[in-house]
């Protein structure tokens, strides 16, 4: 008598984890599987925004597209160092706050 109950208790048991174990197979591979669409969404963004640029600095005369591409690179640069002295002066001020 008390080992049928232990026998069914271990069959319930491992019936139990092998439905977790697919359970969970299922979701981690859904994830994975939206994961890779989104992957692949922003390289195809990514793709289209540079045709884009391609076509933009084709259709500009050259010295035109020059100076473009140099006011990109230097707002990137004065936004990243103006970017990293916020970020240094809030740090700052939250650790003088505390």
């Amino acid at each position: 008598m008390l080992t049928d109950v232990r026998d069914i208790i271990i069959i319930i048991g491992i019936s139990l984890s092998f439905v977790l174990l697919l359970a969970s197979t299922i979701l981690i591979t859904s994830v994975f599987i939206k994961i890779r669409k989104l992957v692949r969404y922003i390289e195809e963004s990514l793709e289209e925004i540079t045709d884009l640029r391609k076509k933009i600095k084709n259709s500009i005369p050259k010295p035109i597209s020059s100076i473009l591409d140099g006011a990109v690179t230097v707002k990137t640069i004065i936004d990243k160092v103006f970017s990293k002295k916020k970020s240094n002066k809030k740090e700052r001020d939250d650790k003088d706050g505390k």
